[in-house]
């Protein structure tokens, strides 16, 4: 007799059953919505942002440049007296030096010209350390304090000249002083070169296996939740009888479990599609809207195809065959709570093998993590069925694991999942017609081993 019996129709009556209630349609599509219009509206927000501040930063009239304007003066001399060893007679060498808005300004040698009201004397000494210039005016000057303070700006602006002169060094010697050095270096040995990716891998590895982690807690969390109370309520309601003569108990299990794990899978598939979508939309917008901008988040994705070793198509595939192994492996441990049930009251207990499974591992691999990692590192969750959804996929993606232990993992996860899935509908067969008190998990595998 053949044990799958009945199986397509289950399947198919489930699926639609699931997917027509308006719980699931509504959250379906909302949160599609969401994954769309989210990305879309925030990155578009952030495109005019950043061509107004573009807009407004090139369109803006330049600021006009500072005109240098130095003091006017009304001197009309100055004379100097130079004090020093080796004193300057000939000052004629400051005239190209004075500002053109000063008119024609005598400079000469305090003792061979007579000073009027707008002269200025200067006073050069030294006291065997540094130099010091010394300003006077004539008892008759007409000069104010503005032409006075002008010309002591002058005065310091010309002193290094002055010094440069009673050096007595030749232009050529000048040159040489104040042309500089040039310095050479023998070569450096070769930097290394370092990835200009690693720090966006770093910062990837440590968050996608904490959200692969956490998103696959919850939708086994909910969906398995969901397997258990359908398969008990097909148990107490009076389809009972009509399905142990037309489909078989095994393949009335396996049949629900196939059917709201793949509803579960098509909600997360529309989702992850509406976010991809939703980023498509808006760095089409941000690319129409503000070329010249760069925005972090869409380098980000542009760069995920420099990262060698990771997100490869053979990586991807093995990550969701992995997901799809153990998200069916989960849906039929949650299963066998619900065959092992004879009503609802009896789930939260008959349901602990699911649930201490689910929350171990989950603890497991989020309590081992050791350093900066927020995810046990451990190989051996690679291989254990109920871990290696959580931990597995994030790897292969990663690259952190070779494809050869991926594909390993996604077998091992494939046959626990067939078997649960037969452990399954051989307990949903045996517990048919079982009344009483729901049995524990010891009491079920010896009704199992007695079982022919």
């Amino acid at each position: 007799m053949n044990k799958m019996k009945g199986i397509g129709r289950v399947f198919s009556f489930t699926f639609r059953q699931q997917t027509r209630t308006g719980g699931w349609r509504g959250l379906t599509v909302t949160l599609a919505l969401l994954c769309f219009l989210v990305p879309a509206i925030v990155l578009g927000v952030m495109a005019l942002r950043a061509d107004s501040l573009h807009a407004g930063y090139y369109n803006s009239a330049p600021a006009p440049e500072p005109q240098r304007i130095f003091p006017q003066s009304a001197v009309s001399a100055m004379l100097f007296t130079d004090e020093t060893d080796d004193p300057i007679t000939d000052w004629s060498f400051l005239q190209p030096l004075h500002p053109e808005s000063w008119g024609d300004v005598i400079y000469a040698d305090a003792a061979d010209t007579a000073a009027d009201e707008h002269a200025v004397f200067v006073t050069l000494r030294h006291d065997g350390v540094r130099y010091e210039a010394q300003m006077s005016l004539p008892e008759d000057s007409a000069l104010t304090d503005e032409d006075v303070a002008a010309c002591e700006t002058y005065l310091w602006g010309v002193l290094p000249t002055i010094l440069e002169v009673k050096s007595g060094l030749t232009p050529d010697q000048l040159a040489i002083l104040y042309g500089g050095v040039d310095v050479t270096m023998p070569d450096a040995p070769e930097a290394p070169q370092t990835d200009p990716t690693a720090g966006a891998k770093e910062l990837l590895g440590m968050l996608l296996p904490y959200l692969c982690v956490m998103v696959m807690y919850f939708l086994v969390l909910f969906y398995g939740q969901g397997v258990a109370n359908s398969v008990i309520l097909e148990k107490t309601s009076k389809l009972m009888d009509f399905f142990l003569v037309s489909v078989e108990p095994a393949a009335m299990v396996l049949g629900k479990v196939l059917a709201i794990a793949a509803a579960g899978l098509l909600q997360l598939g529309l989702w992850l599609l509406s976010l991809a979508g939703g980023f498509a939309v808006g760095a089409a917008l941000c690319r129409s809207i503000a070329p010249q901008a760069q925005f972090g988040i869409l380098t980000f994705f542009e760069s995920l195809s420099l990262f060698e070793g990771m997100f490869s198509l053979p990586a991807i595939a093995l990550a969701v065959g992995i997901v799809l192994g153990g998200f069916l492996l989960y849906c039929a441990l949650a299963g066998v709570g619900g065959a092992l049930a004879g009503k609802a009251e009896d789930l939260s207990s008959t349901n602990v093998l699911f649930s201490l499974t689910l929350v171990a591992s989950f603890l497991i691999c989020l309590l081992g993590g050791s350093g900066d990692a927020m995810i046990s590192a451990a190989a051996w969750l690679n291989f254990v069925p109920f871990t290696a959804i959580l931990v597995t996929p994030a790897r292969v993606l990663l690259g952190e694991v070779s494809l050869g232990v991926g594909a390993l993992s996604f077998v091992i996860v494939l046959a626990s999942a067939a078997v649960v899935c037969l452990l399954a509908g051989k307990v949903y067969r045996m517990m048919s017609l079982y009344k009483g008190n729901p049995p524990s998990l010891r009491q079920m595998f010896t009704m199992l081993k007695e079982d022919k």
